[in-house]
């Protein structure tokens, strides 16, 4: 995130903080017209040869830099919001002593984040450099083969000059470099910070599922049940409001994000099967981090809805009938509250989890038939 001008740490100094504000106007620029640059050429595309092998491969990045802005503008309106959330999971985060299941969990649930952080970023990153890098790679490859070849540019975009001028093609080079890079900034930025927060949420809900199985399993008094109970319940509506919180931060980006989803996915998997099905590296890895972004987000609110679900089951399984009825009546207002799902949204149009996924996929394949079957028609 400070790679694009955002930081949930204030700048120190007042160059530190005309420095940030600077890169963060620089990166929204070069998204906003890196998008504009791509709406205007598949406009002139449309008009000009209106056939699925030249439109559809410009689709996608113009998904991905449409998904960009909508989550940069999230990141930057609801900054305050994230500040705040990260410093209210600090001080429920679950630390030393834990039992020894507790801590298993614990364990397994960020050795899950890390893979699935790392993947993540390690895709969206060699992506974007194979994409930078292409152009270069096929004129030394098209120069060794004896052919007269013009480098060419990163992403095919619309410009009100003539960009094939010696100075005008090395700065449209790298300001595409530094658009394409902005966007994996803000996708990396925005969706590890996402998953980082649902993650412990779903990390939280399962160790109290633990605690409220263990409840009456220890001779105690009626009264410190009744303690334990409460402070169960305190935690359970604290992460309720959190990931209330945490929905409605993110609830634009997320519609924008299951719109786009099934298109960039259809539009890739269409250039990498039938029209670059060799060189295009970069396509692929486009997929790949296609595939895990929607995949994290839909996997860590599925898991929150179950992880809630599963708090109801684990207090009627506890050892409630060895308690007083004033330890029953808080145990059912806790079960009652537990039935009631708790689900990240896209603007309340859908609920997110492993379902719509599967939904999105099947899109992307319905959608690439229709393709599939207009171009081999034509």
């Amino acid at each position: 995130m400070r790679r694009i001008g955002l930081s949930f740490i204030k700048p120190k100094s007042a160059s530190a903080y005309f420095i940030q504000k600077l890169m963060f106007a620089l990166s929204v620029f070069s998204i906003c017209y890196h998008v504009f640059s791509e709406i205007a050429y598949i406009g002139l595309t449309l008009s000009n040869s209106p056939r699925v092998e030249d439109v559809v491969p410009l689709f996608h990045t113009f998904g991905y830099g449409a998904l960009s802005i909508a989550k940069v503008f999230s990141l930057w309106y609801k900054k305050d919001v994230f500040g705040q959330l990260l410093d209210e999971l600090a001080t429920i985060w679950p630390v030393p002593p834990l039992d020894d299941e507790s801590q298993i969990i614990k364990r397994k649930s960020l050795d899950a984040l890390r893979f699935a952080h790392r993947w993540y970023f390690a895709m969206n990153l060699s992506g974007v450099w194979f994409y930078n890098l292409t152009p270069v790679i096929i004129y030394f490859y098209r120069q060794w083969q004896g052919r007269e070849e013009c480098m060419g540019y990163v992403w095919v975009s619309w410009y009100p000059f003539d960009k094939h001028g010696m100075i005008a093609h090395v700065a449209v080079y790298i300001f595409e470099m530094f658009a394409g890079q902005t966007c994996v900034w803000i996708m990396v930025g925005t969706d590890l910070l996402f998953s980082g927060m649902a993650s412990h949420i779903g990390l939280l809900l399962k160790l109290l599922k633990r605690r409220l199985e263990s409840i009456a399993t220890q001779e105690q008094s009626q009264e410190e049940y009744y303690l334990e109970i409460k402070e169960s319940i305190k935690l359970h509506q604290r992460l309720i409001t959190y990931c209330n919180d945490l929905e409605d931060a993110f609830s634009l980006s997320n519609l924008v994000n299951i719109i786009l989803s099934s298109l960039n996915i259809c539009c890739v998997v269409f250039v990498i099967m039938l029209l670059e099905p060799v060189m295009a590296i970069s396509n692929k890895l486009f997929l790949g981090s296609a595939l895990i972004q929607i995949g994290m987000l839909c996997w860590y609110a599925d898991d929150i809805f179950h992880a809630n679900a599963d708090i109801a089951e684990a207090a009627y399984s506890s050892g409630w009938y060895r308690t007083n009825p004033r330890c029953r009546r808080a145990l059912l207002f806790l079960i009652r509250r537990s039935q009631k799902p708790i689900s990240f949204t896209a603007m309340n149009f859908t609920n997110i989890s492993l379902v719509t996924y599967s939904a999105i996929l099947t899109k992307s394949y319905s959608y690439f038939a229709l393709l599939y079957t207009i171009y081999k028609k034509n």
